[in-house]
């Protein structure tokens, strides 16, 4: 499914200090916890993006491996994650920096994706590509999810020398699992006959996602109900898209940001999942539509159509234009009517092969090859060994006791003279008061 990454060699940044006895990660150190740096900051501006899926996925990926998640900067850590395009990730990369740990700096996005998002986005994509390339340039190793991106952001133009590891976002298979009861909740909740026929897809409403091409394979299938989950600010929406909601049929239905455990009925429940996004990075959600056994249809890009080609995992449909809409609605029908080669099965394998607890493992291994070291823990533990030595010095002179000419005796000393002074008998009772 996946190709196997070339060797990638990390090589720790000079300024990280390092046990250099041992290959890092190993050793004493290695079996004591990390402290992983996920700030907040304003990161929360993409919850309810793919970048904010990752986010939560990594904070599982972290959890399982046993390490600490800190998201206040100001708290010790011993390696930071950076995921967003914000202008708080440069500072933090320096503060990073400052404190002598690494910074994994996350590749989500390219060029190529944030072209057709947003108002105004083809005339902005080479500055938020020269901008995201700051961004990871700030990195001691950059962390892409699939080679596909890692091909785009290895080009010149990004301008990026450290180390690049490919690691899948992941999805986590035992939420996002089959459940045949699924499909009659699914229609009772949108008022459906029981037999009727759904189609699901997921993500930000914009034209790379293809939304306006999802509204007119609606359109060409009234007795189909097309579900669109997600939703992007009204403010941000393209001129396009607004076209194409205002004049979506009325079996195009727009339930906005949902919970993960409505999102998994949706998988579960629908006949389909219909993901026509023109440009990807790796899509999650494509992930847990195969996690949750749904036959999925979507467009033949280079990231799909390299990676996963049509027929084995998904069914694809490739093209662009005025008649890429009527090819869907074709494909679509026949995946619908059982005429095409059911890939549940292969779909949930491969979802397995990335589920979040194999991607820790991965994530494990490129802190290793970063040079991540539990330096806050040291610093921990020689602390708490200065306290238990402090603790016993002042019991130490706690215990102090006299001499019998008046004279001081530590507790040691009090223990090796104590043999004399227990007497028993009349005579050595004559021989104390003597003394």
């Amino acid at each position: 499914m996946f190709k196997k990454t070339s060797a990638e060699a990390g090589r720790p940044r000079r300024d990280v200090p390092a046990d250099r006895s041992r290959p890092a990660g190993q050793g004493p150190s290695a079996r004591r916890p990390l402290r992983v740096l996920m700030p907040r900051g304003l990161a929360g501006l993409a919850a309810q993006s793919g970048i904010g899926a990752a986010i939560r996925h990594q904070e599982k990926a972290v959890r399982s491996l046993g390490h600490e998640v800190v998201t206040n900067p100001l708290q010790p850590f011993d390696v930071v994650h950076l995921n967003t395009p914000f202008p708080d990730t440069p500072l933090l990369a320096h503060w990073a920096r400052l404190r002598r740990r690494p910074a994994l700096v996350w590749a989500h996005s390219t060029e190529d994706d944030f072209r057709d998002s947003f108002p105004g986005a083809n005339t902005l994509a080479p500055t938020f590509r020269r901008w995201i390339s700051h961004l990871y340039r700030r990195g001691d190793a950059v962390v892409t999810p699939s080679e596909y991106s890692r091909d785009l952001i290895s080009a010149p133009k990004y301008g990026i020398s450290a180390p690049i590891h490919v690691l899948s976002n992941g999805v986590d298979t035992s939420f996002f699992r089959p459940d045949p009861g699924a499909r009659g909740r699914l229609r009772e909740q949108l008022g459906l006959d029981a037999d009727a026929k759904v189609v699901v897809s997921v993500g930000m409403q914009l034209v790379r996602k293809g939304i306006v091409d999802w509204v007119e394979v609606a359109r060409a299938m009234p007795e189909v109900t097309f579900v669109w989950y997600g939703r992007t600010d009204e403010r941000m929406l393209t001129a396009e898209v607004r076209r194409a909601l205002a004049a979506a049929p009325a079996n195009a239905r727009f339930p906005g940001y949902i919970t993960a455990v409505e999102l998994r009925e949706a998988y579960c429940g629908a006949d389909a999942f219909c993901f026509l996004t023109k440009e990807e990075t790796e899509g999650i959600v494509l992930w847990e539509a195969l996690a949750c056994e749904t036959p999925a249809l979507v467009r033949a890009i280079p990231i799909y159509r390299d990676r996963m080609p049509d027929g084995v995992l998904t069914h694809q449909v490739a093209g662009e234009g005025p008649g890429f809409a009527a090819d869907v609605v074709a494909r679509l029908s026949a995946l619908l009517d059982g005429e095409l080669t059911d890939l549940t099965a292969a779909g949930r394998s491969a979802a397995e092969e990335v589920d979040i607890h194999r991607v820790a493992q991965k994530l494990q291994e490129i802190y290793r090859l970063t040079g991540v070291q539990p330096h806050g823990r040291d610093a921990a533990f020689r602390e708490a060994e200065a306290r238990s030595t402090e603790a016993r010095s002042t019991k130490t002179r706690s215990s102090r006791s006299r001499g019998a000419d008046g004279s001081e005796l530590t507790a040691g000393a009090a223990d090796a003279t104590a043999p004399v002074h227990p007497r028993h008998g009349a005579a050595d009772a004559r021989l104390d008061a003597a003394h």
